[in-house]
């Protein structure tokens, strides 16, 4: 009995000390955002090139990777993507905070007529329209690269409900050059607590875009998608270049220094 008192003391100041630690290194829970997405290469996680830590998550996205999932198709809406959807909504009126680390290849390529989306967020229960001929369900915002353009892209809604109109005001971020070659970290705030919110993005620890959200349109829930996403990729007019887009460190919170990278003790592995 001594010994089992003894043992369930010591445990309880471990506890006390180890489980702080961990709940900050808490590895968010991710599914694919097209289920039916069955290329080998399209995500792997690597121990040769990491942000922080020992691993990392490698996404490539070739001409024609599609996938589809119940009553979408990317084949047939000529779209190419690998995603990843964290399982980690949040309501309207809160303040939400995102952050991960990104690295490109020395010999990524873009399109100049084509966006390449690397991070979004959008909306559960929000307004729906059109966008190219398509049914749309607009998102809050795409972290877009495009030419030598690494930008956000805010959707500015107005209208009805189930037509909305969708009018766009992008921020540049970096040009595609100085992220080729080295990790470059991104924390995203989205503040709908008040009315104007804010939409800011901060890169390496500098803040490079503040919008103000005025969102006049409270869905059910916001989440938030990262990986390699590109629509209406006829419009490169040949095959889309392979390209390959390292994560890591992925988090979300409620405070920039809960999410930042420089401000974290243990990785996301």
């Amino acid at each position: 009995m001594k010994r089992l008192i003894t043992s369930l003391a010591m445990c309880a100041t471990l506890c006390a000390f180890v489980l702080p630690t961990l709940a900050e290194a808490q590895r968010l829970p991710v599914e694919r955002s097209m289920k039916q997405n069955t290329t080998q290469h399209g995500f792997v996680k690597v121990k040769d090139l990491t942000r922080l830590g020992k691993r990392a998550q490698r996404f490539e996205v070739r001409a024609g990777d599609c996938g589809w999932d119940d009553g979408w198709s990317d084949c047939d809406n000529d779209r190419e993507r690998w995603e990843l959807y964290v399982k980690k909504d949040w309501r309207h009126g809160t303040d939400q905070w995102m952050a991960f680390s990104i690295y490109l290849p020395a010999d990524f390529k873009t399109s100049a007529r084509v966006r390449t989306t690397v991070g979004q967020v959008k909306m559960k229960g929000g307004p729906t329209g059109m966008a190219g001929g398509f049914p749309s369900e607009p998102g809050v915002f795409q972290m877009e690269m495009l030419g030598d353009r690494y930008f956000l892209r805010v959707h500015v809604l107005s209208g009805p409900f189930d037509n909305v109109r969708n009018d766009i005001k992008d921020y540049n971020l970096a040009s595609i050059r100085e992220l080729r070659g080295k990790w470059t970290d991104f924390v995203v705030r989205v503040n709908t607590r008040s009315a104007p919110g804010t939409i800011e993005v901060f890169k390496n620890g500098a803040r490079v875009a503040a919008h103000n959200f005025n969102q006049n349109y409270a869905p059910k829930a916001y989440y938030f998608k990262y990986g390699i996403y590109r629509s209406f990729v006829s419009n490169h007019r040949g095959p889309m270049p392979t390209q390959v887009v390292y994560f890591d460190e992925v988090r979300m919170g409620r405070s920039y220094d809960k999410v930042a990278v420089e401000r974290q003790r243990r990785a996301v592995d």
